[in-house]
């Protein structure tokens, strides 16, 4: 059968404002994702957003007014951000859990870049390049934690970004890693081709709603040895979908990927739907995976 696996967020369901609400938080995640037979699961990043669980660990960051701005230089933390979280997961579960950083190039765009610090801008490949530093030592650090596979989300490289640069900021944290996956979501028809350079074993984008199929062919994806991580349901909406229409959606990226080049997962992360929906999507995508075989 084909791996299943996330993409990173899940609802937990309960309102979150201690230790101990994040430790139960983490095991409702997991029991749901286990109980929906997904292979591959997350802890359910359910500490904070993408940015900032990672930015409020790292020197020359501040949260203002819910923005994270930058205000110094960026060095490699004193400590990981979401390795006991990644840790507590992985006691609770048999599956295997993976580990999930934020991309350099969405950790700087998604930011505000002070007059206080030494980089131009948010799109300053010094900045890039020292989360990099930052994110890799991140990645280290789940790798020793027992992450085999370990996800960098880089949604911003389907919105104009310099890919000369994230890619090779990408590729710093990659080598870390033993099994590199990169996630991009959003329109990657143009870039495609581009991002198949990218020292990652696994693309992950979403296919439930977009045109990204066309951008997919089997040989060329077979020649760099990537595997396709197919996102076939819809993390935009509480709507879900049938087994039905999730085996089909799969069944049309067989025919254009082949069923050994596909890791099948949600679109995205799933922290904006409800705890029910979540987890009826996910059962469902991995009924109509068994279903195909």
């Amino acid at each position: 059968m084909m791996v299943t696996t996330v993409v990173g967020s899940y609802p937990a369901g309960i309102k979150i404002s201690s230790e101990e609400d994040i430790r139960k938080a983490i095991e409702i995640c997991v029991r749901d994702q286990e109980k929906a037979g997904v292979s591959v699961i997350s802890d359910g990043q359910v500490r904070a957003d993408m940015v900032g669980i990672f930015a409020m660990n790292l020197s020359g960051y501040k949260k203002e007014d819910n923005r994270y701005k930058v205000v110094g230089r960026i060095d490699v933390p004193d400590r990981p951000a979401t390795v006991a979280d990644y840790k507590f997961a992985k006691k609770l579960t048999k599956a295997k859990v993976k580990g999930i950083v934020t991309g350099p190039t969405t950790m700087a765009k998604s930011s505000v870049v002070e007059k206080s610090s030494p980089y131009k801008s948010n799109s300053d490949p010094e900045l890039i390049y020292d989360l990099a530093y930052a994110q890799a030592a991140e990645a280290r650090a789940l790798s020793e934690a027992g992450a085999e596979i370990i996800q960098i989300d880089e949604p911003f490289f389907s919105v104009n970004a310099d890919l000369e640069v994230g890619i090779r900021a990408v590729n710093i944290i990659a080598k870390n890693i033993d099994t590199p996956v990169m996630h991009v979501c959003g329109d990657i028809r143009p870039i495609f081709k581009k991002l198949l350079e990218t020292n990652v074993m696994v693309l992950d984008h979403e296919f439930s709603a977009s045109k990204n199929l066309d951008a997919m062919d089997k040989e060329l994806i077979e020649s760099y040895n990537k595997i396709i991580g197919y996102g076939c349901i819809d993390t935009s909406i509480n709507d879900i979908e049938s087994v039905e229409t999730i085996e089909q959606r799969i069944k049309a990226g067989i025919e254009k990927i082949g069923m050994k080049n596909m890791w099948i997962d949600p679109d995205c992360g799933m922290r904006m739907r409800t705890k029910e929906a979540a987890f009826t999507k996910l059962s469902n995508m991995v009924e109509a995976v068994k279903r195909i075989g």
